[in-house]
């Protein structure tokens, strides 16, 4: 406990109760605090702006002040400092809407004895510590509830984006060149095969049809895996022919997870639905792009406490979390997790392979059910 005196400041105007307080205090804190006394509320704000206390005495009825206002504007002045209101005998009353109006304590004058006022005195000091710790608490928990708002809200735009730019490609640029790719294989069968455009126009046509299908298609699909309508089992059985030109995939999926979706195809949330899709989607490009593995496992399930479980595991050669280098998108895994309050973690080892696992909130069985029921009880 700090051995330094504690910092009184007593705005009273009466004389001989300021030195009735001053004895008591005396009395109840031998020399462990340090008075500062003046008479006028204007003098407290001056003395406020200047110094710094630990505690103020403050009398409601001053010559240039009285009533609530005094308080009202004594903590404008040091906010962070307690305050305990002195007050008379006919006066409780207003020391009631004082507590309300953040006094920490009253005292009624008369009625206080030296034990009384340094046992307030202390408590006041301890409990306008804890309301601000409190304080800070709080607006930091709504700091961050805040940020996670955002942080949805970054992420919503995010896959509004991609949703709309895959269907310009699908529905427009593929579409025409699909057009284009039929008008040129009926100009082909008009042609004769001895004819020198033949073979010009049947590489127009083989180059179209590897656009259409290996850079057109593939990249619509990477931007919004339109496949996850129909559910996040087949959606991660892709995966396999998504990434063949990297290690063996094998997707392993759990029972209870295909069991429960086969009967409600909308079990997952859609933003769950995206994220858990995106998280396995980066980790399965990182082991294609750094990893140099030979294998890399998938494996998703629900687990009946209501999680979404996923895992990515590869034998490769594995990094140095401490000195990773950036762009290795594990911020973004977390994002899509933190952004429907799941947890993603990515734990390596050097020469062994990485490991990736998240797990992401799911309704528990039933429970629309019992949503439905509390609605009609109300």
């Amino acid at each position: 406990m700090s051995s330094d005196p504690i910092k009184v400041l007593l705005v009273e105007d009466n004389l001989g109760d300021a030195r009735l307080m001053y004895e008591d205090l005396e009395e109840a804190l031998p020399h462990q605090f340090q008075m500062t006394h003046v008479r006028r509320l204007s003098e407290a704000l001056e003395y406020l702006w200047e110094e710094t206390c630990n505690v103020v005495l403050l009398d409601l009825g001053l010559p240039d002040s009285h009533g609530i206002d005094t308080l009202v504007v004594t903590r404008a002045q040091a906010p962070g400092v307690p305050i305990v209101v002195l007050t008379g005998f006919q006066d409780e009353a207003l020391a009631v809407e004082a507590l309300k109006g953040g006094a920490q304590d009253y005292l009624v004058k008369g009625q206080t004895d030296s034990k009384l006022l340094g046992r307030s005195l202390r408590y006041a000091i301890v409990r306008k510590a804890t309301e601000e710790a409190l304080l800070r608490q709080g607006v930091a928990l709504a700091r961050a509830e805040e940020l996670q708002r955002s942080r949805q809200r970054l992420m919503e735009a995010q896959e509004r984006v991609r949703r709309e730019t895959s269907a310009q490609l699908h529905d427009g640029v593929q579409e025409k060149l699909l057009i284009l790719k039929g008008n040129l294989q009926g100009i082909l069968k008009g042609t004769s095969s001895a004819s020198e455009t033949t073979p010009i126009l049947s590489e127009v046509i083989d180059g179209l049809s590897q656009v259409i299908e290996r850079q057109i298609g593939v990249l619509s699909r990477r931007l919004y895996p339109a496949n996850l309508s129909h559910g996040l089992v087949p959606a991660f059985l892709s995966f396999g022919d998504q990434f063949k030109a990297g290690p063996a995939v094998e997707i392993e999926l759990g029972e209870e997870l295909m069991r429960r979706e086969k009967a409600d195809r909308n079990l997952v949330p859609e933003q769950v639905k995206l994220a858990v899709y995106r998280i396995a989607e980066e980790a399965l490009t990182n082991v294609v792009k750094h990893a140099k593995a030979g294998k890399v496992t998938v494996r998703l399930d629900a687990s009946g406490e209501g999680w979404l479980r996923l895992m990515v595991r590869d034998d490769g050669q594995g990094f140095d979390a401490q000195s990773a280098p950036g762009g290795l998108g594990v911020a973004t895994m977390r994002d899509y997790a933190d952004a429907v309050g799941g947890q993603c973690a990515v734990h390596s080892v050097p020469g062994v392979g990485t490991e990736v696992t998240a797990a992401l909130p799911l309704p528990r069985p039933g429970a629309e059910h019992l949503k439905a029921l509390e609605k009609g009880g109300d």
